[in-house]
């Protein structure tokens, strides 16, 4: 089945985010094999209802504050829009058990991944919202992963500071790290890839 061309826009556009914002480094190298699997589309779940969670009030301005900031930011953005009609929206597993402001805070929605718009299990690539001033709690996982950034909010991994990408930007994590996320005073909104180990 041919891939939705909102999703292969989707794909496209964070594809050329990661790569301007992260071209010369270790991420990149991430960034190549994550995007060499996409080249051939999985199959297409093609009745799937969309759903949202209390923290999608603040999805419409973040998607605005990163169209309008242009860049591979805006044109990432944009086809995250054009997207929205065809994501369901969950909390991370747990999540009532980091407190009711976290739980209620933040969502994740799977373009591609086994329950995602395309099914596979070799690449995952979602889209991570938070609300203001929420903390996503320290985690690790075997796969490696990639994030671009599509707002304000700040990084941080097992022999790092905090910092902060900046619209646009790319974070890596290599397999295993310890890592975590934060909002400041606007929304945190992200896309973010795993490359499964085989």
């Amino acid at each position: 089945m041919a891939r939705p061309d909102s999703l292969q826009r989707f794909i496209d556009a964070t594809r050329g985010a990661f790569f301007a914002a992260r071209p010369h480094d270790d991420a990149c190298a991430a960034g190549e094999r994550i995007f060499a699997a996409l080249r051939a589309p999985g199959p297409i779940e093609t009745r799937r209802p969309a759903s949202t969670l209390p923290v999608c009030q603040f999805l419409s301005a973040a998607i605005a504050n990163a169209r309008a900031a242009g860049g591979t930011a805006g044109e990432v953005a944009a086809s995250l829009e054009a997207l929205l009609p065809l994501l369901a929206w969950h909390r991370r597993a747990g999540s009532d058990s980091h407190g009711a402001a976290f739980h209620d805070g933040h969502a994740n929605a799977w373009a591609i991944a086994p329950n995602g718009i395309e099914r596979r299990s070799d690449v995952i690539v979602g889209v991570t919202l938070t609300a203001p001033r929420i903390r996503y709690p320290d985690h690790s996982h075997p796969p490696e992963e990639i994030y671009v950034v599509l707002s304000d909010g700040e990084w941080r991994r097992d022999g790092l500071d905090w910092h902060a990408p900046g619209m646009g930007g790319a974070v890596h994590n290599p397999p295993g790290v310890r890592h975590a996320m934060r909002s400041g005073p606007s929304p945190l909104l992200a896309v973010w890839c795993l490359l499964a180990q085989h």
